[in-house]
């Protein structure tokens, strides 16, 4: 918490202080008594190191006093910032196979899956003012999560994808498809679909080129991603009797169909990652190639604290005067 004062120039009175102790102590206290006495020694009874202690207390009061006063007259608050932004964003979807094969762990020390759903993570995180989605496909397809600005919400829902939840398969189209379904009445500046895959078309009754040319009719734009390497990979497969056993198995990414569906959207050509830094290095390509142009005022609402430091005053104020008619011994 912070604490601003609006008009510390106030603070200058406090050099006063000086002056209200010299006030009190050498000329307040040396007034003339109204009372005369011919004998000092009558009085004696009545003073101590105790009460002298109580009367100059009796100053201290006028000090506190006079200190809440200045700080009231200053303006303190509490600013609270908070932000406004103006300007047309990116919807983007991010559509992720996964089908078994993305459960090849040729990305050591982890699967594609894995690696995939962290730079996913990553990417969320650079779009602060984006809305972003998650749509999931292996045999068939479906939302994970709709276009959304709570990127926390989405995140969540990111980390519990695993390999599984559909039926197996690799339906590219249908996935392109579901993401179209999505964004087709987004009124955004920009419409795009991520698409990670390790495979080829093997299911769903939609095919990728088709699926790309109704994207491209929807004016949205595709980025296809070719997630694993080439060639044999190894597969965890859980056996019931001696566990967790690693098939070797032959796992071909189709890029020729991928190419197929950049080229059709407009966004050059497939992008292939065959270890995590070169995922890491393509989606920071597709985040620099779709930046969302904004405009951000800064405004601030302030919270009063005056009323503190004048009821404080006030209670001082109060305090002072009762322990001057109850407390303190005065002879006029």
């Amino acid at each position: 918490m912070r604490i601003e004062f609006l008009k510390p120039a106030i603070f200058w009175l406090l050099l006063l202080i000086p002056l209200l102790v010299l006030y009190e102590i050498f000329i307040k206290s040396r007034k003339k008594p109204t009372v005369l006495y011919s004998n000092i020694q009558l009085l004696q009874s009545f003073v101590s190191s105790r009460t002298q202690i109580l009367y100059y207390l009796h100053y201290i009061f006028h000090l506190l006093i006079f200190i809440a006063c200045v700080i009231a007259l200053a303006r303190p608050v509490i600013p609270e910032r908070f932000t406004r932004v103006k300007g047309k964003g990116v919807d983007i979807i991010l559509a992720m196979d996964v089908s078994t094969s993305m459960r090849a762990i040729d990305f050591q020390p982890n699967n594609r899956l894995f690696v995939a759903k962290k730079e996913a993570k990553k990417f969320i995180e650079s779009r602060p003012t984006d809305r972003l989605g998650l749509v999931i496909f292996g045999g068939e397809s479906y939302t994970q999560c709709p276009l959304t600005i709570d990127h926390k919400i989405l995140i969540e829902l990111l980390e519990k994808i695993k390999t599984g939840m559909v039926e197996d398969g690799t339906a590219i189209g249908m996935g392109i498809a579901t993401s179209i379904n999505r964004l087709r009445d987004s009124a955004a500046k920009s419409k795009v679909i991520i698409l990670l895959t390790d495979g080829r078309n093997n299911s769903g009754e939609i095919d990728p080129v088709t699926a790309a040319t109704l994207a491209k009719d929807l004016d949205i734009k595709i980025y296809p991603i070719g997630v694993g390497k080439e060639g044999v990979s190894q597969i965890p497969v859980d056996h019931p009797i001696y566990g967790r056993q690693y098939v070797s198995q032959q796992l071909n990414i189709d890029m020729n169909t991928l190419n197929k569906i950049a080229e059709i959207c407009g966004t050059e050509k497939a992008s292939r990652a065959q270890n995590p830094e070169q995922l890491k290095e393509i989606m920071q390509h597709i985040d620099k190639m779709e930046k969302t142009e904004i405009t951000e005022k800064v405004h601030y609402r302030y919270y009063d604290l005056f009323y503190y430091f004048l009821y404080t005053a006030i209670f001082l104020l109060v305090l002072e005067i009762l322990y001057s008619r109850f407390i303190l011994k005065r002879i006029p």
